[in-house]
């Protein structure tokens, strides 16, 4: 029998509406503002005689294929008076602004970002399209955050304003909250996607153009003759080329082992090189070839300086060799690849005077004439254009060098060259800035690295396949084969120890480190009798640990021989080192560098094993004294802990409770902390091939760590290992998992913590992937045996009808269960139904959560409405985001207005419901005596949907909380709620957020404030208020003595609302939470603010993220709470604060005594000064998303003792313990 097809879905979330609702923006009213703009350039009127004198510039592009037959129809209809830029599409007025309007490219062209300071039409032109592109680059998810998409928006706005004028922006405020259908939401998502890919064929088309055009340039340039002084230095050329051949053409990464080097076309393999947006350094563009560097990009049509970035030994150098060796050979180029007759590869180790002396010193011949030299550099002088200059190893340069590369980039010297240079990241940031393009090695992709591990063994296929099959089951190597110097090492010791790999990363090093060992005894003879060679040369590897750490700690990779005292080239010392290519024929001295910053690490860490192990380095006095560079130093630290379990389990189990002391100094932090991180890393260290020792260390940290709540956040953490801890933990009480897991392996893992775990009283987790009715059924009869767990939350596509079935029946004999929250899953009707008959029997759950299960519908909620009617414990429901309709929700009112239920509590947001049920829920509140929280947002409310629940509002004596968020209320509304406040004396909530209100609506609102004594809370976030609401408001809270929490987060208030708003502070008594982030003030404002809190008696949260207070503004409110001494939490986030900011805070921790959190991510802040006595710890704390912190994660710290700083994503500084 045939099934149906599935109707087409059109669900849509906050997000997906945010990322709609840009697309509309930029389509819609982009097109007007762009065909405004032409218009007043090309009157209407007179439009087709403008269209008839550039009509030759028109058929050129339209020969070019820039414009398609349908837009010059448009342009030259059959009745040419007809024309009308109405039927221009956006891609036709972007081309046409461009090409006959007498506008001139900003300074950065027409395909980059303009500075913020430029404020021309040109600008504003080059910046819609760029947001465009920016928007964009979320298509893929279809979805923007709340944070990213006011961002985004307020900047095209100010785009679309000033180049359309005022008019528009009444519109475009009236746009952004303004209700969206599911099915015009995909349509605008389309349109988007319709309009980058017509400006993407016609830039296409505009580039090879402009390729053309080069080559023309070029072939011009070359028949131009050579000066009379100047000849054409052949033979020199030719010598260079041969060099090249000879020394560029075999790569040979190991000195240890002379067997080990190859043809480098036998076994180079391209890596992943990706363009990266300068600005942002966000992956544009992958480059499909190694001489595809200079392809021409947005708003650099050609580029002449290029900055390729990688990790060490991710291929750089190698890069470098291939491409002077396939020019040397007459290999073919890509089409974008300049004409090129010279190519000149510098190691910049080996620079020690400008560019000219260096091209002498490495490539030129020994016994070079002095005028045959003097001639070929005026022969580079002269052809420029077709000179290719490789700088390889920019971070390696001696300090003196940066002026000559300043030069060289900047055009001041050789400005017509092209230029390739190398560089790790942090040794190029000066640089960047000024190279045209930015790429990066991202190292081998899976099948690069494959196919290389296949090259390597092509004679020895069955070893090549069975080291893949090794591999796959081990991620460590899965991640550190992406090193194309890694690959070659594993290829080359898998060969030596004949197929079979450790487990863990400590004793794979310590296996290669046994293997270049006994290559060594074997080439100077030496016997070794099977014998534990790192012991026999101990001494030695020592001495290289010694000085592997104290380069680390310096961030040097290089080692220079001098830092080899007494040692002779004989010493096993150098087989663990690749020395350093010196081309120099002046620098006699010879340098080394690891093969890979692992093996520095390595090292390193067994240095530091062997003076642990000997007691002349105490490991918590090295934790101590490394707090500054734990982060860094992690892998050594991690290597340190291997090699001595390696040893002694007993030495490894000392050091991991060392580790879970320092882990519980922050006991009080919600957040990962990185000792309690790396305990685990040590765990999985440790115990790869030991499971007893693997329980002995799990039991170790369950029983000793001290934490009491938990927010894990990173997806790095081993949760896993935690959930296993946890069984014999006695302390931890909450357990929030923000990442997601997948499916079966977490279910078991948690059902079996839970069957014994008796402190646990709150789990939350997100769960992605298929649970087996097995698992869950396992995960049942845990809960049922648990009688701590409370409340219980589960939210991914994971949960579906049969696995809420099995839960359904747990909770028919739950005797602790309260509350449980199954969100964003596939359950439908038939799981919805389960529940509701457990409810009609349960007696302890008292919070059901059911949002974003559109497979929930008007036949499940019948059922839970008739199930309501009886039970007596369920408070609260929430069946946001489910496919209820007006039917269900009929259902849910007639239950509600005979107050047959107890429910207080009901979300009801994001539903598809028609006016007719807005009236129901609105006479519910007339009637209904039971319930004091209704969230009802994007339900398309609109003004009469906000009349009758205003209305209601006047006689309900029993409403505290009510949210109507994102529900099309305008400025008109204001009045209807303001009458509410003036009699309602039960609503202690109300928010209002994301709204059309607007500066007259928030005027109208504050009439009914200022009589109000019962409300606290008030949401106003996203209504486009600006300085002249936050007046309004600033003057109610002048005399409102009841509201403590106020949020006008994205109101774009400005410099002047914020000032009018501090005024209000210095007066108010009751304001506790202020939320002002979002809204464009500037110093000026924060110094407004600063003074208020030099005054202020009540304020302890105050949120002003993601404005532009910058430094000053920083010290101003720094200083202000030298004195303050309510404030609790003040969250400055993306602020443009620097270090001088930052420390001004850091500073403030000996005079404030209140203060117990200021967040400083997403600032550009470097490292911070000494801080004396009160020095800090730099504790990593991985990827957090929680950024910026709301009010309720700031109270987490309000019961801690001490101060915290929270300087990045990644980064939480906190006091010395």
């Amino acid at each position: 029998m045939a099934t149906a097809a599935a109707p087409v879905s059109f669900s849509s979330t906050k997000e997906t509406t945010n990322y709609a609702r840009l697309c509309r923006l930029l389509v819609d009213v982009g097109s007007y503002v762009l065909r405004d703009k032409f218009d007043s350039i090309h009157p209407p009127t007179d439009l087709y005689k403008d269209l008839i004198t550039h009509h030759a510039t028109l058929q050129l592009l339209q020969r070019r294929k820039v414009l398609n037959p349908t837009q010059w129809g448009n342009l030259y209809p059959p009745i040419r008076t007809s024309v009308s830029s109405k039927n221009f599409d956006i891609t036709l007025l972007t081309v046409l602004l461009r090409n006959i309007c007498s506008l001139s490219p900003p300074a950065t062209g027409w395909d980059a970002l303009p500075p913020a300071t430029d404020m021309s039409s040109e600008a504003d032109i080059a910046r819609v399209k760029y947001l465009r592109n920016t928007v964009y680059g979320h298509a893929e998810k279809a979805s923007v955050d709340d944070a990213t998409f006011h961002v985004y928006w307020q900047d095209i706005k100010d785009a679309l304003v000033r180049l359309g004028g005022p008019a528009y922006e009444v519109a475009i405020d009236d746009l952004k909250n303004e209700c969206m259908d599911p099915v015009f939401e995909e349509h605008y998502r389309e349109l988007l996607k319709e309009w980058k890919r017509d400006d993407d064929n016609t830039k296409d088309k505009l580039d090879e153009i402009d390729r053309k055009l080069e080559e023309l340039i070029l072939k011009a340039s070359t028949s131009t003759p050579l000066p009379k002084d100047v000849e054409e230095p052949t033979e020199l050329i030719e010598r260079i080329r041969q060099l090249y051949q000879t020394r560029e053409g075999r790569l040979s990464p190991f000195p240890w082992c002379e067997d080990f080097n190859f043809d480098i076309n036998d076994i180079f393999t391209r890596p992943t090189i990706v363009r990266r947006d300068k600005t942002r350094r966000t992956a544009a563009e992958q480059v499909t070839s190694i001489t595809g560097v200079f392809k021409p990009h947005s708003g650099i049509f050609k580029p002449r300086t290029v900055l390729i970035e990688g990790e060490p030994g991710i291929g750089k150098t190698t890069y470098c060799q291939k491409v002077v060796y396939d020019w040397a050979n007459g290999k073919e180029t890509d089409p974008s690849f300049p004409k090129i007759k010279l190519v000149l590869l510098l190691k910049c180790h080996d620079l020690s005077g400008d560019v000219w002396e260096a091209i002498d010193d490495q490539l030129l011949p020994r016994n070079i004439d002095e005028k045959e030299k003097e001639n070929f550099f005026k022969y580079i002088n002269a052809n420029q254009s077709q000179v290719l200059l490789i700088l390889d190893g920019l971070d390696e340069a001696p300090s003196n060098c940066t002026k000559m590369f300043s030069d060289l980039v900047e055009s001041r010297e050789l400005p017509k060259c092209h230029i390739i240079l190398t560089s790790r990241q942090e040794g190029s940031v000066k640089i960047s800035k000024f190279c045209d393009t930015l790429l990066q090695i991202e190292g081998f992709v899976s099948d690069n690295s494959h196919n290389y591990i296949m090259h390597y063994f092509k004679d020895l296929k069955a070893q090549g396949q069975n080291l893949l099959m090794d591999i796959e089951q081990n991620n460590e190597l899965g991640e550190l084969i992406v090193n194309p110097l890694f690959t070659a090492m594993l290829c080359l010791v898998y060969e030596d120890l004949k197929g079979g790999l450790p487990l863990s990363k400590t004793q794979l090093y310590l296996e290669i480190t046994e293997c270049i060992l006994k290559r060594f005894c074997q080439k100077q003879g030496l016997s070794h009798n099977n014998d534990d060679l790192t012991e026999v040369f101990k001494e030695e590897l020592e001495q290289l640990g010694s000085i592997a750490l104290k380069a680390l700690k310096k961030d040097k990779m290089h080692i220079e021989d001098c830092e080899f005292p007494g040692t002779t080239g004989k010493s096993p010392l150098f087989e663990f080192l690749s020395v350093q290519s010196n081309s120099s024929k002046r620098r006699s001295h010879t340098c080394y560098r690891f093969s890979h910053k692992s093996f520095q690490e390595f090292f390193a860490g067994l240095y530091l094993s062997d003076q642990i192990l000997k007691g002349e380095t105490d490991f918590e006095t090295l934790l101590a004294n490394e707090r500054g560079n734990l982060k860094s130093l992690e892998p050594v630290l991690l290597f340190t802990v291997g090699i001595i379990c390696h040893k002694s389990e007993n030495g490894a189990m000392s050091l991991l409770h060392i580790i879970i002391k320092k882990a519980n100094l922050f006991k009080n932090c919600m957040l990962q902390n990185f000792y309690l991180c790396f305990a685990f890393k040590c765990i999985g260290e440790c115990s790869t091939e030991n499971s007893g020792l693997r329980s002995q260390m799990i039991n170790l940290l369950g029983t000793n760590l001290e934490l009491q709540e938990l927010v894990i956040s990173d997806n790095s953490f081993p949760i896993k290992l935690f959930v296993e801890a946890l069984q014999v933990n006695s302390t931890l009480t909450l357990l929030i998992i923000m990442v997601p897991l997948f499916g079966d392996q977490f279910i078991v893992s948690l059902a079996n913590m839970l069957r014994v775990n008796k402190t646990l009283t709150t789990v939350r987790c997100m769960t992605n992937g298929f649970v087996g009715a097995h698992n869950v059924q396992q995960l049942a009869d845990s809960l049922m045996v648990n009688k701590t767990l409370n409340d219980l939350m589960f939210s991914g596509n994971a949960w579906g009808n049969d696995a809420v079935r099995i839960l359904a029946d747990y909770l028919k004999r739950s005797e602790s269960l309260s509350s449980l929250n199954l969100n964003f899953g596939d359950i439908g009707d038939a799981g919805a139904t389960a529940l509701a008959e457990v409810l009609r029997t349960n007696t302890t759950l008292n919070s059901l959560g059911l949002s974003n299960n559109p497979g929930i519908g008007n036949p499940s909620v019948m059922s839970l409405c008739e199930a309501l009617k009886v039970n007596t414990t369920l408070s609260s429901l929430d069946l946001s985001g489910t496919g209820i309709s007006d039917a269900g929700v009929l259902s849910l009112v007639k239950v509600l207005k005979t107050n047959a239920s107890n429910l207080t509590s009901l979300l009801l947001s994001d539903i598809k419901i028609s006016h007719q049920s807005l009236k129901s829920i609105a006479e519910v509140l007339r009637v209904n005596s039971t319930l004091k929280n209704l969230k009802f947002e994007g339900n398309k409310v609109g003004v009469g949907g906000a009349k009758s629940i205003a209305e209601s509002l006047k006689t309900n004596t029993t409403l505290k909380l009510l949210s109507l968020s994102r529900n099309n209320i305008k400025a008109k509304c204001g009045c209807l709620f303001s009458d509410s406040l003036k009699v309602n004396r039960t609503l202690e909530s109300l928010t209002l957020a994301e709204n059309a209100l607007g500066s007259r609506g928030a005027q109208l609102l504050s009439e009914g404030l200022r009589v109000n004594t019962s409300l606290r809370h008030l949401d106003l976030s996203g209504n486009s208020i600006g300085s002249e609401g936050a007046e309004s408001i600033a003057e109610t809270i002048r005399v409102n003595a009841s509201l403590t929490s106020l949020k006008l987060k994205g109101n774009n208030i400005g410099d002047p609302g914020a000032n009018k708003v501090s005024e209000a502070l210095k007066v108010n008594v009751s304001l506790e939470d202020l939320n002002l982030s979002l809204n464009g003030i500037g110093t000026a404002g924060a110094e407004s603010i600063a003074e208020a809190l030099k005054i202020n008696a009540t304020l302890t949260a105050l949120d002003l993220s993601f404005n532009v207070i910058g430094d000053n503004g920083a010290q101003s409110l720094s200083e202000a709470l030298m004195t303050n001494v309510t404030l609790v939490y003040l969250d400055l986030c993306n602020n443009n604060i620097h270090s001088a900011g930052a420390q001004a805070f850091d500073e403030l921790q000996g005079y404030n005594n209140a203060l117990k959190m200021v967040s400083l991510a997403r600032n550009s802040i470097g490292a911070l000064d000494d801080h004396g006595d009160q020095e800090l710890y730099e504790v990593p704390i991985g990827n957090v998303p929680l950024l910026p912190f709301s009010h309720y994660f700031s109270v987490q710290f309000t019961h801690q003792r001490s101060f915290v700083v929270l300087v990045s994503k990644e980064t939480l500084m906190l006091p010395q313990q």
